[in-house]
């Protein structure tokens, strides 16, 4: 038995979708498709007596937080390259100007 379900494409990226899939595929596997706006994922349990609906349920919840994590790395990524720019200048790998 197979589910269906539909991400709008302007909230959830392909990536988001993806790496949702990724984190469930010990119990699913996924065919996603991007559409016209949106994002068609149809899900086969591993298992042939799965709740279907509960496994939607989960990547439903997973895809969310894809996005929001995709959002964090987005806002925070200014700070994580000043970061690693000052970590690595510390230790010889990256020649200064002085």
């Amino acid at each position: 038995m197979t589910g269906h379900v539909s991400f709008d494409g302007s909230t959830a990226s392909i990536d988001a979708v993806q790496r949702a899939a990724y984190r469930l595929s010990d119990r699913i596997s996924c065919d996603i498709a991007a559409g016209e706006g949106s994002i068609e994922v149809t899900v086969h349990p591993a298992e042939p007596d799965a709740d279907v609906e509960a496994l939607i349920g989960e990547l439903r919840n997973e895809v969310l937080d894809q996005v929001l994590r995709e959002r964090i790395r987005g806002e925070t990524a200014d700070v994580r390259n000043l970061v690693l720019a000052v970590a690595f200048s510390k230790t010889g790998l990256v020649e200064s100007d002085g």
